[in-house]
């Protein structure tokens, strides 16, 4: 039995035996700092000088081997999942320099504040509350996902721009790339949630990915709380999407509170963790704020 270790080295070293066109290339596996400073193994193969490479992510094809599944049907997987994923990837490097052919592709994405401190440095970003909104840049789209990059500090004086250019650019595609979806809570999970028969509703993107970003476009929050005749309390259950309250469906937010920090205690994954705070909505002045710390200012 392989270590988790043993595991990814192995991969390595045999991982162009189970990949079609594979002579001239290297594979490799780096540990990868993913969102909440989450560090993961990544396996990249390419021919050397090639800067631009998609990665699969190994840790769940560590779980099946873990689990006892066979080797080197897992080593096939790998073989079968990363070419898919490489369908598509065709992006010309000289375009990296080109902010003309960057700006329609950048977006923005929200995270946690005090989970990211490190790659914050980084980057340019915007503080709201205990959260960030960061940038980044779509490399590639298809049918089984996406890739993007984080935009740098470094990336600004390569590309001849300033932070707030990116930001205006980012606004401006944001909500195009990814509309905002909105449904009750039924629609998106088909089970009896509230025996009570509070509405609670599902805020995301049309991909269901990084969708808590929904939250922050310009006026989906304002024209939802002025159709319901209410201000909100948003319940942060993920990075991928946030719950919806109508105020006077809410009786604790202490309660409500408890019930994020167990949630992503118990179930999210920690790199897919967005806060532990609920968040109160007022449509009168279109702004959010922490509402289970009222007196709250600094970070968490």
């Amino acid at each position: 039995m392989l270590s988790e270790r043993e595991f990814y080295d192995y991969v390595r070293q045999h991982i162009l035996e189970y990949v079609r066109d594979a002579e001239g290339k290297e594979a490799r596996v780096q540990k990868i700092c993913r969102n909440n400073q989450v560090m993961i193994a990544a396996l990249s193969i390419g021919r050397e000088g090639e800067h631009l490479q998609p990665v699969l992510y190994l840790e769940p094809y560590y779980q099946e081997y873990a689990k006892g599944w066979d080797l080197s049907e897992i080593m096939c997987g790998i073989g079968t999942a990363y070419e898919e994923c490489s369908l598509g990837f065709d992006l010309d490097e000289q375009k990296m320099t080109d902010y003309g052919y960057i700006k329609d592709r950048l977006f923005y994405r929200l995270v946690h504040y005090g989970k990211n401190r490190e790659m914050l440095k980084m980057c340019p970003f915007d503080q709201m509350e205990d959260l960030a909104v960061t940038y980044r840049w779509m490399a590639y789209r298809n049918a089984d996902g996406m890739a993007s990059a984080l935009v740098r500090k470094r990336d600004l004086l390569m590309w001849g721009v300033d932070e707030e250019q990116i930001k205006k650019d980012a606004r401006r595609n944001t909500e195009k790339i990814f509309p905002p979806v909105l449904k009750k809570i039924e629609s998106v999970i088909p089970v009896q949630v509230e025996e009570s028969g509070i509405p609670v509703f599902v805020l995301s993107n049309s991909d269901y990915m990084n969708g808590a970003s929904a939250m922050i476009y310009q006026e989906v929050l304002y024209d939802f709380a002025s159709r319901m005749e209410q201000n909100l309390y948003i319940l942060p259950s993920s990075i991928h999407e946030v719950i919806l309250l109508r105020e006077e469906d809410v009786e604790n937010v202490r309660e409500l509170s408890y019930m994020v920090k167990e949630t992503n205690q118990t179930i999210v994954n920690p790199e897919e963790i967005l806060s532990d705070h609920v968040y109160y909505y007022d449509r009168r002045s279109d702004r959010i704020r922490i509402a289970d710390h009222p007196g709250w200012t600094g970070m968490s």
